[in-house]
């Protein structure tokens, strides 16, 4: 990879961790362009992840990577659930829905768990880029 691809890789994700965060702190306001503007950004921050590749033959640095993989689709499934409140109003109008079925669903579109998936992203690409600095240095 040249310099040029990792700049660009380097400011996706940059820029995307930006728009990640500002959209989820606005999202808990209520505004309603909040989730557009989280989509926009972890879908920014995936690519820039998944774009970027470990080259090597450390098992732990290719173990930290598909951490760091996991973690970015962990943020898209958060973009995902912001949508689902929306979806979550529909549901408790619909009454033909069957019992369990309907149940489930409301399960998960329920307002806040979105919060749970961007937790889980969040402590998977802080641990795996904290662990990935530690041990390049000591390479």
């Amino acid at each position: 990879m040249d310099k040029k691809e990792s700049r660009l890789i380097e400011s996706f994700t940059t820029v995307g961790g930006v728009l990640l965060l500002f959209g989820a702190a606005i999202f808990i306001t209520g505004w309603e362009y909040a989730p557009y503007i989280y989509l926009v950004g972890s879908l920014m921050f995936a690519c820039g992840q998944f774009a970027d590749r470990y080259e090597g033959d450390d098992r732990i640095m290719k173990r930290l990577r598909g951490q760091q993989v996991l973690g970015a689709c962990f943020l898209l499934l958060t973009a995902a659930l912001m949508f689902s409140g929306a979806i979550h109003e529909r549901l408790l109008a619909d009454i033909t829905l069957g019992g369990r079925m309907r149940s489930f669903l409301l399960d998960l579109t329920r307002r806040n768990n979105w919060i749970v998936t961007l937790s889980i992203g969040a402590v998977f690409e802080l641990y795996s880029s904290f662990r990935m600095d530690r041990i390049s240095k000591e390479l």
